[in-house]
C-alpha cells in the first residue's frame, strides 16, 4: 500500500478511526456501498499487534469483504484445532470433528494481516490516511460530527478537521470515545489481569497428531495452538512462519507495580519453568525487543452507539481472549455497523431502531462470551435476556464447539447455566445437554 501523500479533505460521509480488523473491515464495507470513507490512522502499518489465532468463523466475514483470496495466497500457517493442558487435564479439540473440515482456523501473523485487510480496503475506495492521530470528535453540530486530528506525517504535527456524517471508533484498546466520554469501565470482578507476550524462533511445536516437531516442520504438519493453565493464570503458544507468539495471562496482583524490564524477565523465567511448555521453547531463541504488556486486559464501554457515531471491535469492549474471538469479533461488529450505518442513511427516520438493534446484538455477543469465561450472571454491562435469545439461535454445531471449548478450560458449566435460562435444559440437569467432542491426552510423544 503506497503512502498517501494527498491532503486530508475537510468532508466526506464516514471517518473511521484505526485500521485494525474492525476497522479495515467496516471501511471496505461501506466503501463498497458507494460511500466515501476516509480511515485514519495513527500507526504506519505493519506495526505490532497481538492476536495471532484465529477461529473457523472468521472466514465467513473474509468472504463477506471479497478479502478470502488474499488470505489463502499470503500462505498464513493452518491449524488444526487446539490442545489445553488445564489443572493436569489435557485434552484435544479438532475442528474437523465440528464441520469445519476445508477451512479450519490460521495462526497469523497480525501485522501482515492487519496490513493485507487495509491494502484491500484501499482497493475498494477506502481514503487511508497513516501516522495521522485522531485527537477528539466535536459533536457540538446537530449536522454531524467534526474529527479533530494531528497529521503526524513526515515529521511534522498539523492539527486539522474533516467534517462527516457519521464517525466509527475501532481505535482498539485505545477506545477514543469511551476515554472521551468517560464510560470505559473495568469488569467488576475479583482479580484483574495482565498480559504479558514475547517471539522466540525456532521454538518446537504441537502437531494435530498429538506430537512434537521441529520448527522447520510447520508446512508439512499442521499445529494446533497450545494452552496452558498455571499457578499465576495461562498461557498460550502459536507457531507462525518465522517465529512464535508465547504470552501469559496474569493476575495483576502478582505483577502489580513491576516495570517494564521485571514483567520482561518474570515472563522469560515463567515460560521457562512450565510444563510442556519449556520443552517447546527449548530450543528456542527469544527475539530481543519482542516484549510487550498490557495490563487491566478486560472492560467495556457503557455507549457504544450514539448520534453519529459507532464504537467496534476492541474500542466498544474487550475480554481473556481464552477463546481466541478477538479478530472474529472485530468483524462482527464492522458487519453490523455497516449494515446500521447503511440502513440509517437510507432510511433516517428509523435510524433510533436500527441503532438499538446495533446495540442489542453488540451487547448481546459480548454477554455471551463474559458469562461463558467468568459465569457473570447478570453482571454489570450484560444483558442476560439477550444471552438467552443467542442461546436459543445458535446452531448446533456452534453449541458443540463451545461446549468443548468450556469443558478444556473447565468451566461447561458456564454454558450449561446459559442453557437452563433460556429454558434449553431442565433446571437442575447435572448432564451434558451436547457431546464433548475433545478427546484426552495422554503424552505428546517426539
Amino acid at each position: 500500500m503506497q503512502p498517501n501523500d494527498n491532503p486530508i479533505p475537510q468532508r466526506c460521509d464516514i471517518v473511521v478511526i484505526g485500521g485494525g480488523p474492525a476497522g479495515g473491515s467496516v471501511a471496505t464495507l461501506l466503501a463498497r456501498e458507494g460511500l466515501d470513507v476516509i480511515l485514519l490512522e495513527k500507526a504506519k502499518h505493519p506495526r505490532p499487534q497481538v492476536g495471532e489465532s484465529l477461529i473457523p468463523h472468521f472466514w465467513h466475514f473474509a468472504d463477506q469483504l471479497g478479502f478470502t483470496q488474499k488470505i489463502l495466497d499470503e500462505g498464513f500457517i493452518a491449524k488444526a484445532g487446539g490442545i489445553v493442558s488445564w489443572d493436569g487435564d489435557m485434552r484435544q479439540l479438532k475442528f474437523s470433528d465440528f464441520g469445519y473440515p476445508g477451512r479450519g482456523g490460521l495462526h497469523i501473523e497480525r501485522d501482515r494481516f492487519d496490513y493485507l485487510l487495509l491494502e484491500h480496503a484501499a482497493e475498494q475506495g477506502v481514503r487511508i490516511w497513516e501516522e495521522v492521530v485522531v485527537r477528539s470528535v466535536d459533536f457540538t453540530d446537530p449536522r454531524g460530527p467534526a474529527v479533530l486530528y494531528d497529521d503526524r506525517r513526515n515529521g511534522d504535527s498539523r492539527p486539522g478537521r474533516v467534517d462527516c456524517k457519521t464517525v466509527i471508533d475501532a481505535t482498539g484498546f485505545n477506545a477514543l470515545l469511551a476515554g472521551q466520554f468517560q464510560c470505559r469501565k473495568l469488569h467488576q470482578q475479583k482479580d484483574r489481569f495482565v498480559s504479558l507476550w514475547g517471539y522466540y524462533r525456532n521454538a518446537s511445536f504441537i502437531g494435530a497428531d498429538q506430537k512434537i516437531y521441529s520448527a522447520d516442520r510447520v508446512r508439512a504438519v499442521k499445529p494446533v495452538t497450545y494452552v496452558t493453565s498455571f499457578d499465576e493464570g495461562w498461557a498460550w503458544h502459536i507457531i507462525l512462519r518465522e517465529s512464535t507468539s508465547v504470552g501469559l495471562i496474569l493476575y495483576t496482583a502478582r505483577e502489580k507495580g513491576v516495570g517494564k524490564k521485571g514483567q520482561e524477565q518474570y515472563f522469560r523465567d515463567t515460560c521457562a519453568s512450565i510444563p510442556v511448555l519449556k520443552d517447546l521453547l527449548a530450543p528456542a531463541t527469544y527475539i530481543e525487543d519482542s516484549f510487550f504488556a498490557r495490563p487491566d486486559y478486560s472492560y467495556y464501554s457503557e455507549r457504544i452507539v450514539g448520534d453519529h457515531f459507532y464504537c467496534i471491535g476492541d474500542a466498544a469492549a474487550f475480554l481473556d481472549p481464552i477463546f481466541s474471538t478477538g479478530v472474529t469479533t472485530a468483524m462482527y461488529h464492522a458487519a453490523l455497523c455497516a449494515w446500521a450505518v447503511k440502513a440509517s442513511l437510507k432510511k433516517p427516520q428509523r435510524k433510533p431502531f436500527y441503532d438499538q438493534l446495533f446495540r442489542d446484538k453488540v451487547v448481546q455477543y459480548y454477554s455471551f462470551a463474559r458469562l461463558l469465561i467468568f459465569g457473570d450472571f447478570g453482571a454489570e454491562g450484560t444483558d442476560l435476556e439477550l444471552v438467552k435469545s443467542i442461546a436459543k439461535a445458535l446452531p448446533p454445531n456452534e453449541v458443540e464447539l463451545l461446549f468443548s471449548a468450556a469443558t478444556m478450560v473447565h468451566r461447561p458449566g458456564h454454558l450449561r447455566r446459559i442453557a437452563v435460562e433460556a429454558g434449553l435444559i431442565p433446571e437442575g440437569d447435572g448432564e451434558a445437554f451436547v457431546a464433548d467432542k475433545t478427546t484426552p491426552v495422554q503424552s505428546l510423544a517426539v
